[in-house]
């Protein structure tokens, strides 16, 4: 009898924790719908109203300030200048966020074209204006300064150099072009949302093609490998970082997996929030189309899934998808 009430109280704790896992599952997926419809609500607005944008986008957003948008400029470019004595005339960022001052910095450098790629507008022409003036003043400030870090752009390239691209004239020709940066007649600044509906850019015209956490918000990944191998010149470069977790659509970071394609509807709200793909896909699709990976810094997490936990589609993941929780390259097409 007692061996008998032992396995009954085993099976009580079993079926407990079951009914546990459901509920925080269901509770995910409701949330998650909830976030979902939130979420595209906001960005029907986000897109079409300018006003809309200065109320639901916080002016706190790393990528609303200028000290971020040099950073990030300068991770990209430190890494090309490793390989080119030059700075790259032409340069695509996929993703701006809340502003253009990735670019304007590309510009501020010597970069003679800049196309920034979204598919919503996140930014106001007053965020981009402000960012360029600050940079700006950024960039004048190293001109004969002692600042030789790493991090600064006078650590890269000479006062000369610098003092041309801050030309007075140039600076005025792209201050005017920020205050229509759609105008596809600009020299200096092309913003071009929604930018994957047709062709806006020639083939093998671009030097350096960047971003900063958004490959993982590209639905077709095979399309936009396959996009930037023809718009690269020959030994055109890219740079990117990848963020490769749930991004909140589950407790643990590589929870994502565990979602089957309509669990995953649902708990996304229907949105194309993330498109789940691990680091294999994007090491992969660089070989498929001619990238050879120069710097290459990968993030790790500890898995805490078993394999059984994993939908059906990721049953196969590598050990490396599973603890790969970012991912940093620079790559050289060839």
């Amino acid at each position: 009898m007692e061996a008998l009430s032992d396995k009954g109280s085993a099976n009580k704790k079993v079926n407990r924790l079951i009914y546990i896992i459901v509920l925080d599952k269901y509770k995910s997926l409701t949330k998650g719908y909830l976030k979902g419809r939130i979420r595209a609500t906001a960005k029907f607005f986000i897109n079409n109203s300018a006003l809309a944008r200065s109320i639901l986008i916080n002016k706190e957003y790393a990528a609303s300030k200028s000290e971020y948008c040099y950073n990030i400029w300068m991770q990209h470019f430190g890494n090309w200048r490793k390989l080119n004595d030059s700075v790259p005339d032409v340069v695509i960022e996929i993703g701006s966020g809340n502003s253009l001052g990735v670019g304007l910095s590309a510009l501020l450098s010597g970069a003679s074209k800049f196309y920034a790629l979204e598919k919503t507008q996140f930014w106001n022409d007053s965020t981009n204006l402000r960012i360029f003036d600050e940079l700006v003043e950024r960039f004048q400030k190293e001109i004969n300064s002692n600042n030789r870090e790493e991090n600064s752009i006078n650590h890269l390239l000479t006062n000369e150099h610098l003092e041309k691209c801050l030309e007075k004239d140039r600076i005025e020709k792209i201050r005017n072009e920020l205050e229509h940066p759609h105008n596809p007649n600009n020299t200096f600044v092309r913003s071009i949302i929604p930018w994957s509906d047709k062709e806006h850019i020639e083939d093998h015209t671009v030097d350096l093609i960047c971003s900063h956490t958004v490959l993982q918000h590209i639905n077709d990944l095979d399309f936009m490998y396959e996009k930037m191998n023809r718009w690269l010149k020959k030994g055109g470069c890219i740079s990117h970082t990848v963020d490769l977790r749930s991004l909140n659509t589950s407790k643990l970071w590589n929870g994502h997996w565990t979602y089957s394609v309509k669990e995953w509807k649902i708990v996304t709200g229907g949105i194309n929030l993330i498109n789940r793909e691990p680091i294999s896909t994007h090491l992969n699709l660089l070989k498929k189309y001619n990238f050879e990976i120069k710097f290459k810094k990968i993030t790790t997490m500890k898995n805490k899934l078993l394999r059984s936990e994993l939908a059906e589609r990721y049953r196969n993941l590598k050990e490396i998808d599973l603890t790969s929780s970012g991912l940093y390259y620079f790559a050289k097409v060839n």
